[in-house]
């Protein structure tokens, strides 16, 4: 295959700003149709009083009638002179989170509240660029969201959200985002620019949350604590009082702890004693100090949600774990990672510990289901950091993991996690934001309840994409994708070296040398990545297996990648584009595999010359 061009800087962005592809429609599949067809003599009915939510839904569907379906029709609040219409409207009467389409000779799109409306709207859109025609089968859709905040990152960047990008994130089905404030107390600027995004978030139906980032400097039981603690958090929700909730996770909300099992210090200070810092241990004292932030920020915002993620000792025995959780107050969210912490005996003497943020497990792991258990028991609210955006932390140089076959069993196992335990809300990415591909309108449609036959789903989404006759030959090849990152072992030497760097992994020999740090690089880039890879020589059995499991991963993605690409080749202009880009990740992906390759047996080589780097261990988060 013809080589593509390097992207110039940036011009991912211009995908994640699409909120509509054009030229949905086919003209073979509209020959065919029989149904309820939208034509240029309809309009969008909205009523009077619409609000802003529900006015720019209706204005969306305008867009998108006319970008994709190539129909012009207007939106109106009188439909009388119109020949048919979409009439939108608000139904209190619906459950919490639910709309209702009805399809006779007109259109009815009905939620429970704008949000649900809007989302309602949506899911005419997704039904369509199905079908690949602007019509819909008589009939009734009633669909509830199972799932409420669905939070995401920017995809874009720390921060950025232009309205483009928050319609294509409530298109996608996310309600919430996340946003830096660490700013916002020291410039009026950067608070009004919070402000702002939280007021056209609003708009799109997306709430914002934040993540703690105050130094915590007093214990709770000092006579001065309110005092400290209402001059940050207090103050943040003074100034931004229409934030959602904020995320509180150990090591970013460490505190002077008077647990004797702790340092009472923070990590950086802690880093010589045998004890962990507060930071990495469920302390006897956090209900105690979490009870005063939520005091404080509730004395500002009462309805503001405070989230407890517990990510940072999920590594230890359920008993420190859950008697933390039965002493914090029940009108804290808890939060979860899905997959960590498990531990696995992959072959003799050789045992796995499940690490960050990936897909190599399915999940849940164990530290996920006694604290979403626990949760069940006390009644609190329950989240889960998920990575169902579509990326992890696996191969942390790819905008998704083209895998859908394995994203649909991670997502069918979030809603068991749901129906046997307990989990409300998820948080679906760490960083990396989503990127428009299958795998995101496929959890979009399984986080809705009813949940249709997935895979008929994935069946229909690639027959639009690649055309019903490749469709089994490009399932074959998903397939394959899919049994891949079934071999892609989440390791930190992994998740922060060559699965981060990709090919371009240096194969150091004896000399080293730091990555290079731009003119413009916001942070230095050796905090994130590591370029020279470590392992310890008594864990050769280890690194030996973990060889032969990306070998068997760089196989199946290059037998994928071989089937798909002589399907590429065949389609036109319009699908082409994005079936070259799967087929590029998917490319990356199988070179990066073989890099892991290449540097563990480079390694080993090393070992036998008696070579190794130096003897400090890879970042582990504390652990």
């Amino acid at each position: 295959m013809k080589k593509s061009h390097a992207e110039s800087l940036y011009s991912f962005r211009r995908a994640l700003l699409q909120v509509h592809k054009p030229g949905r429609l086919r003209q073979a599949a509209l020959e065919d149709f029989r149904g309820t067809r939208v034509a240029d003599a309809w309009c969008i009915a909205c009523p009077k009083d619409a609000g802003v939510v529900l006015r720019h839904a209706a204005e969306d569907l305008r867009e998108y009638f006319a970008v994709s379906m190539g129909v012009d029709i207007p939106v109106v609040t009188d439909p009388a002179p119109y020949a048919q219409a979409i009439r939108l409207a608000v139904d209190a009467a619906l459950p919490p989170r639910t709309f209702r389409i009805h399809i006779r000779e007109g259109i009815a799109v009905a939620g429970a509240d704008e949000r649900a409306a809007a989302q309602g709207c949506y899911a005419l859109e997704d039904e369509m660029n199905l079908n690949e025609v602007p019509g819909l089968a008589p009939g009734e859709i009633v669909r509830t969201a199972r799932f409420s905040p669905r939070m995401i990152h920017s995809g874009l960047g720390p921060g950025m959200y232009p309205d483009e990008h928050l319609r294509a994130i409530a298109h996608a089905g996310m309600d919430a985002i996340i946003v830096d404030t660490s700013a916002a107390l020291a410039s009026p600027d950067a608070c009004h620019a919070v402000n702002d995004v939280i007021r056209r978030a609003a708009s799109f139906g997306i709430d914002v949350y934040t993540f703690s980032f105050f130094k915590n400097e007093r214990h709770p039981s000092d006579p001065d604590a309110w005092a400290h603690y209402d001059a940050m958090h207090g103050r943040l929700f003074e100034r931004c009082p229409d934030l959602k909730g904020i995320i509180f996770v150990g090591e970013s909300c460490e505190f002077p702890s008077h647990d004797p099992r702790t340092t009472g210090r923070d990590y950086h200070s802690s880093k010589d004693d045998v004890k962990p810092s507060p930071g990495w241990f469920p302390c006897d004292d956090y209900p105690e100090f979490i009870s005063l932030l939520r005091d404080v920020i509730h004395s500002h915002s009462p309805g503001a949600e405070i989230v407890f993620w517990s990510y940072n000792w999920g590594f230890l025995d359920a008993g420190p774990r859950l008697k933390l959780i039965e002493k914090l107050p029940t009108d804290v969210v808890l939060m979860a990672t899905f997959e960590m912490f498990e531990e696995f005996d992959v072959a003799p003497g050789v045992a796995e510990t499940c690490t960050d943020y990936t897909l190599w497990s399915i999940g849940p792991g164990p530290y996920f289901a006694s604290e979403s258990e626990a949760a069940r028991k006390r009644g609190m609210k329950m989240y889960g950091m998920t990575n169902t955006g579509g990326n992890t932390w696996d191969i942390g140089v790819v905008p998704y993991l083209p895998a859908p076959q394995a994203w649909l069993k991670r997502f069918r196992a979030v809603v068991e996690a749901q129906e046997d335990w307990r989990l409300d809300g998820l948080m679906e990415s760490h960083t990396y934001g989503y990127w428009p591909s299958m795998i995101p309108e496929l959890a979009k449609q399984a986080f809705f309840e009813p949940m249709p036959d997935m895979d008929a789903l994935l069946l229909r989404i690639v027959a639009r994409d690649f055309g019903v006759r490749n469709a089994e030959n490009v399932l074959r090849a998903l397939r394959c994708f899919s049994e891949g990152v079934s071999h892609c072992v989440s390791t930190n030497q992994e998740q922060y070296g060559p699965c981060r760097i990709g090919p371009a992994y240096p194969l150091f020999f004896e000399r080293t040398e730091p990555i290079p740090i731009g003119p413009q690089s916001i942070r230095d880039p050796n905090g994130t990545c590591v370029p020279v890879y470590r392992y310890s020589h008594d864990q050769a059995a280890k690194l030996l297996w973990e060889t032969e499991e990306y070998a068997k991963m760089t196989t199946c993605f290059q037998e994928g990648c071989d089937m798909l690409e002589p399907v590429v080749k065949t389609l036109e202009a319009d699908r082409r584009a994005n079936a070259e880009e799967l087929l590029g990740v998917a490319r990356f992906i199988e070179n990066t595999a073989r890099t892991t390759v290449h540097v563990k047996r480079w390694h080993a080589l090393k070992w036998k010359l008696g070579i190794s780097p130096d003897p400090y261990p890879v970042w582990v988060g504390g652990r």
